[in-house]
């Protein structure tokens, strides 16, 4: 995994395009401590599916982030897969 501009990616054997996000296979996690990072998410999720970026966005002033973020996975399944079995606040991207 790296960092790209703020983003956390999977760096081997995952291509992830021209930088367009599948937001069917994007899941919104919200209520995080300040503490948590881009790389504890990923850790955190990688355990019940295949991961290939976490998003954090920051607060432009502070540079923390905002309390809540993003996590792709690899497919639409993996991405339903991990709302049946995650905590609260785990849920898709968009409405």
């Amino acid at each position: 995994m790296s960092a790209a501009g703020g983003r956390v990616t999977a760096s081997s054997g995952v291509s992830l395009g021209d930088g367009a996000r599948n937001q069917e296979a994007t899941c919104w996690t919200g209520n995080l401590d300040e503490r948590v990072s881009e790389e504890m998410l990923w850790e955190l999720f990688l355990q019940v599916g295949p991961v290939t970026s976490v998003y954090l966005p920051k607060d432009r002033v502070t540079g923390t982030h905002q309390g809540y973020g993003f996590v792709e996975f690899r497919t639409e399944e993996d991405a339903d897969y991990v709302r049946c079995r995650a905590p609260p606040g785990a849920q898709r991207s968009h409405p």
